[in-house]
């Protein structure tokens, strides 16, 4: 029985981590507001943490240089109250990017994501993006 209890809670995570990407995809922030807690914490490559609205709008930068991204999950690796997902950013490049003019160039780049979760909503995101893997797609190197 005890199996069975670990089954359904990974599954809950799995399920969570489904939908807290697919609302990053179609960019429904109010959504995603709900699927997080109002002291998230996010971590992006070496940066410090930021909190929610600043990561929204690193996010939004991302749409704006590439509209039609979105997440292709590989992965998941799920302990206790968090989820690891392996996936795959792709997207085209028609838009300005952290000053970088399109280049109309289709990206795929590998993203490493792990969520903490308490009572249901996200408390702290790591993000870790091939950003020069990025960069040399888009054609800056």
């Amino acid at each position: 029985m005890a199996g069975d209890s670990r089954r359904g809670h990974e599954m809950d995570i799995r399920d969570f981590a489904q939908n807290f990407y697919a609302m990053i995809d179609t960019q429904e922030w109010d959504k995603l507001a709900d699927l997080v807690s109002p002291d998230l914490a996010v971590h992006l490559g070496s940066a410090g943490p930021i909190g929610f609205d600043d990561w929204r709008k690193s996010l939004i930068e991302f749409f704006v240089g590439f509209p039609d991204g979105h997440h292709l999950i590989d992965d998941y690796v799920i302990d206790a109250d968090r989820v690891a997902t392996r996936c795959r950013f792709q997207g085209t490049h028609t838009g300005i990017f952290h000053g970088v003019e399109p280049s109309g160039n289709r990206v795929s780049v590998g993203v490493i994501h792990i969520d903490r979760l308490e009572n249901g909503v996200a408390v702290e995101h790591f993000g870790q993006l091939d950003a020069l893997g990025l960069l040399r797609q888009i054609r800056v190197y």
